[in-house]
């Protein structure tokens, strides 16, 4: 049984996900603020965490950015309002692997959520490539951890992903379609612009100049194609 942490300080929302995660089988730990879920987290492990981004106290990316600051891998679904391009960009960078604007329909929050658990078991499958190094780029697809120009990097497992799927199919083109199927499952609804802003993300990781980049290239009218290695 996956264990989720729900951190949601409206009582009614919380009220709500916990009574339909159960129903779907999930064990889950409610927590109403970032102190008590910080605790929580310290206390035993998860398999996902939903992480409302406005809490009281602690707001949601300041738990996000102690929890990637202590290497705590566990995927992280935000529940946020606040949908501006700006906004994600800052909830991807400050960790999290997926987003959801409010309000959002229960069914799409599930599959999510089921995307998101069954996706990390193909990062460690035993017959797949564990790490990759091309040029003074190392990547640790197992752990999440790079290393570029002796600049040691956390990634989050979403970008490991992306990474992995890049370091498989090198100097090949894939397509956002596929990207979105393979990293992120087969849900159509998830919008584009989710794979771009992970890309950019991952160009100012590993390039030297990510507004012209020359590993992750973007091949017009059908996605990307990267070649390193």
């Amino acid at each position: 049984m996956n264990r989720i942490l729900l951190i949601e300080d409206d009582r009614n929302m919380a009220m709500g996900l916990v009574f339909n995660l159960k129903s779907e089988g999930f064990e889950v730990t409610h927590c109403v603020d970032g102190e008590s879920g910080m605790a929580a987290m310290a206390e035993r492990d998860f398999d996902l965490l939903v992480l409302d981004w406005m809490l009281p106290g602690m707001d949601g990316l300041e738990v996000l950015r102690q929890l990637r600051k202590k290497n705590v891998s566990v995927p992280v679904l935000l529940l946020t309002a606040r949908d501006s391009k700006d906004d994600i960009v800052e909830g991807l960078d400050s960790g999290a692997d997926d987003y959801l604007a409010k309000p959002f329909d229960i069914n799409i929050l599930m599959a999510r959520i089921r995307s998101l658990l069954r996706s990390r078991a193909w990062l460690t499958q035993k017959e797949t490539v564990k790490d990759a190094r091309f040029g003074s780029i190392y990547i640790n697809f197992e752990t999440f951890e790079a290393s570029v120009a002796e600049r040691q990097v956390r990634l989050s497992y979403k970008e490991a992903m992306i990474m992995k799927l890049f370091w498989e199919k090198r100097n090949q083109v894939i397509t956002r379609e596929e990207l979105l199927q393979k990293v992120w499952g087969i849900e159509g609804y998830i919008q584009s612009r989710t794979v771009d802003n992970h890309i950019v993300q991952l160009r100012k990781i590993f390039e030297e100049n990510p507004k012209n980049p020359k590993l992750i290239l973007s091949i017009h009218g059908s996605g990307y194609k990267f070649v390193g290695g």
